[in-house]
């Protein structure tokens, strides 16, 4: 699809506006140096961390997902408090198996610097064993792997899975972006869409999503080629212009308006899943209560037993 470019740039300032103003109020900056993560368990959800290793986002990307960060607060948080606090999460409400024999967790990690982008997997990893380590679990990360079909999408486009990855979880959130538009920006302005859309709360239930999406889609069929066509025509134009711009204003204008009530029609109807997706929470608590404070009443039995052998398992023995 061809680039948008009026319509992306008007999104892309105001994107940039509400980053500023959003982080000077959060105390939280932005910063080419930040990283972008996933951690799929499952549940799966991608965080947001700066050189300093601090959550600066975090975010579903399923409904479990949604269910696991429904009662925690990552932001501002040291990567290893924060990572603590998921596994912790996923075993109370039981997305981790206590009687599983291994449990494998996958990470993955991008950014602008493969340096800063390998520590903080790493760091990441480090922070996941330990958090088994200490409840005496069989348990460990490894990197994610990709499907062999999202991989070839990827060399077709000519990026990595990883950045394809962020590139797709950023054009979720905004109204305006194709693909081929986002995987054009620099990994840095990707981020800030996804944190501007966090501290905008502008997310669509993971249930909505689908429908959401199709009816965005709908919109875009009827106005997009008729911003390229007028674009076009400014473009080939000798004489004056003034009256196709203001037409293309003009429909530029009334497509982001469409597309604004589109997201804040199904925002209002992920509000109202909030307090569904608390009672999901609440209930798999309630399920897994008894068995996971047995399982911790055994903790230091286990620790004896078992910790030359998690460790091993986890690779810190040869």
């Amino acid at each position: 699809m061809k680039k948008l470019t009026y319509v992306l740039s008007f999104v892309f300032v105001l994107a940039t506006v509400l980053v500023v103003v959003g982080c000077t109020e959060s105390g939280v900056s932005a910063s080419t140096d930040d990283t972008y993560v996933t951690i799929d368990i499952n549940p799966s959800i991608e965080l947001i961390v700066s050189q300093k290793e601090v959550v600066l986002y975090a975010n579903p990307l399923n409904e479990d997902g949604e269910i696991l960060l429904s009662n925690l607060d990552l932001v501002r948080l040291p990567l290893s408090e924060a990572t603590d606090l998921i596994i912790a999460e996923a075993i109370n409400l039981g997305f981790i198996d206590i009687d599983s024999e291994e449990v494998l967790v996958s990470v993955s990690a991008i950014s602008n610097d493969p340096e800063i982008g390998d520590r903080i997997r790493d760091r990441l990893k480090e922070h996941i064993n330990d958090a088994f380590l200490n409840r005496a679990m069989m348990g460990r990360a490894q990197d994610k792997g990709f499907t062999p079909e999202f991989v070839a999408e990827a060399e077709t486009y000519g990026v990595t899975p990883r950045f394809l990855f962020l590139a797709k979880s950023a054009i979720l959130v905004d109204d305006t972006l194709t693909l081929e538009d986002a995987l054009a920006l620099p990994q840095a302005d990707l981020l800030e869409m996804l944190e501007t859309a966090k501290q905008a709360n502008r997310e669509v239930a993971q249930a909505l999503k689908d429908e959401f999406f199709a009816a965005r889609q709908l919109i875009f069929d009827e106005y997009l080629p008729q911003i390229q066509e007028l674009e076009a025509q400014i473009e080939a134009a000798e004489g004056d212009t003034t009256e196709l711009q203001a037409e293309l204003d003009a429909l530029v204008a009334t497509f982001h308006d469409a597309v604004s009530q589109l997201r804040d029609d199904y925002h209002l109807q992920t509000e109202g899943l909030r307090s569904e997706i608390q009672a999901q929470r609440e209930l798999r608590m309630q399920e897994h209560m008894g068995q996971v404070q047995a399982f911790m009443n055994r903790l230091q039995t286990r620790k004896d037993e078992m910790q030359d052998e998690i460790e091993e398992f986890q690779g810190k023995r040869p």
